[in-house]
């Protein structure tokens, strides 16, 4: 009896909606991720640390991670309250670009 079997190869395009999809869910498992919008390459989410509100993006040609609340603040005058949100944002930014990376690894 001769048992054929066909084999499912994905396109490029396949391979990158599966890729990114399990990025949107690894966001939402680990970093409880939530507002996420998909517009073109971009992924828009807003992810809690430390009592602070982030609002992050990533670009899905490569995974990069960046937040406007991250930005080092320059000069005086700064709260304290400002200070720590920066440091959180920068922090969470870290992370999720680190866990992102060993996820498209594996």
């Amino acid at each position: 009896m001769l048992i054929i079997k066909a084999i499912k190869v994905m396109t490029k395009t396949e391979l990158k909606k599966q890729q990114v999809k399990n990025v949107i869910n690894h966001l939402i498992e680990e970093y409880d991720a939530y507002n996420i919008d998909r517009e073109a390459q971009y992924i828009e989410f807003w992810a809690d640390i430390d009592g602070f509100e982030i609002q992050l993006q990533m670009d899905t040609r490569d995974y990069s991670v960046a937040s406007w609340d991250s930005v080092k603040l320059a000069g005086d005058g700064w709260k304290k309250e400002e200070i720590n949100k920066q440091v959180a944002a920068a922090i969470l930014e870290e992370r999720i670009d680190q866990s992102v990376r060993e996820l498209l690894a594996s």
